[in-house]
């Protein structure tokens, strides 16, 4: 701790790079990159950046562009803020190479948020997952790996032989073993400091959601008829923050993310097709086709659509960043890379959360 009025030295971070192509100068990449296409200020930004391989103070860089590398006052400023923007100087205790999360940190730090906040608060969340299947083994890992403090896994299903393509942490061994059960054996053996809690059942109703334990936000990743509408009635109820992640044939799919009160629910506006309300013949003949349904799950698409979720869950829950299904549905078209996003912003004449208000969970978020 420095004392007031003292400045903290700081360092250059180690995700910056710097390149020349085409005439510009890349100052970091990704979303802090800077084009410096002033080639006066090449030069003394390089040696800033440098010198920032050591900590330093503002006041000691000023110094060494306007002393050893005799940099006129007004470019050593224009270096110096430039360094300054997008992230790219941090403070020594950002960053400890021997963390189990320091590579995370490195990331927290890049998207502007402090990365020591983050972990506490990502170690304070607890985060209950229904579907342990393909996105839900995927979730679970990432969510696990990355410091969620506690996390409750609710399946009905057991391990089959068709499940081994894309759901990763079961092996052959496991055929027939309770799905929830063996996801918890494989999560504590990546990460013996996440509290893991399997359960074997399912959800069919809202006293079924209500026995389930408090969690900051349930993620649901199974695909059982209804289930989206159950627990988006139940969570807007109870002030409790939900994402849905699943997959539409090839199309990787997330969101929206619901925070009751603040943003959309998923009965605001329909974003699911459905069969036509004022025509029951044809509404009957749909329920029967749609009834022979078999999702063609597969291992990427699953993927995509795990990883992007978990992103927007440890946004949410770190406080960091603004999460990608806020407020909207996504989707990722696996055969064209193709992005969609629905529109799921709060309908104020919604007959599920109109008359709700923002509740006050430990996890706001960063909105």
């Amino acid at each position: 701790m420095h004392p007031p009025g003292i400045e903290t030295p700081r360092v250059l971070a180690p995700y910056v790079r710097i390149g020349v192509q085409d005439g510009t100068l890349f100052l970091g990449f990704g979303s802090i990159r800077q084009n410096i296409r002033d080639r006066g200020l090449w030069r003394p930004l390089i040696h800033l950046a440098d010198h920032f391989r050591e900590p330093r103070t503002r006041a000691e860089a000023l110094d060494f562009l306007l002393g050893p590398c005799r940099v006129e006052a007004a470019r050593a400023e224009a270096a110096m803020s430039t360094l300054e923007r997008g992230n790219c100087l941090l403070p020594l205790s950002a960053y400890d190479p021997q963390d189990r999360y320091s590579r995370h940190a490195l990331f927290y730090e890049l998207s502007g948020a402090d990365a020591e906040r983050v972990q506490r608060r990502l170690a304070s969340a607890h985060v209950l997952l229904l579907g342990c299947g393909g996105i839900g083994n995927l979730v679970a890992v990432t969510l696990a790996t990355a410091g969620i403090g506690a996390l409750t896994l609710v399946d009905a299903d057991h391990v089959e032989p068709s499940n081994l393509t894309r759901q990763f942490l079961f092996t052959e061994a496991d055929v027939g073993s309770p799905k929830s059960q063996v996801l918890a054996r494989e999560l504590r053996r990546r990460n013996p400091g996440c509290r893991i809690r399997p359960i074997v059942g399912a959800p069919t109703d809202t006293e079924d959601l209500r026995a389930l334990p408090e969690a900051d936000l349930l993620l649901v990743s199974a695909d059982a008829p209804g289930l989206t509408g159950l627990v988006n009635a139940h969570c807007v109820d109870s002030g409790r923050a939900w994402l849905n992640a699943c997959y539409v044939n090839d199309i990787a799919v997330w969101g929206p993310l619901v925070l009751p009160g603040i943003t959309g629910c998923w009965d605001c506006w329909p974003l699911t097709a459905s069969a036509p309300a004022d025509e029951p013949e044809l509404a009957v003949l749909i329920g029967r086709i749609n009834a022979r349904y078999q999702a063609p799950s597969n291992g990427p698409v699953n993927m995509l659509a795990s990883s992007l979720a978990a992103l927007d869950v440890l946004r949410h829950l770190g406080g960091f960043g603004v999460p990608a299904s806020l407020n909207r549905r996504m989707g990722v078209w696996s055969h064209d890379m193709s992005v969609q996003a629905q529109p799921a912003d709060r309908d104020p004449y919604c007959s599920t959360c109109a008359d709700v208000r923002p509740a006050t969970p430990r996890h706001r978020g960063a909105l």
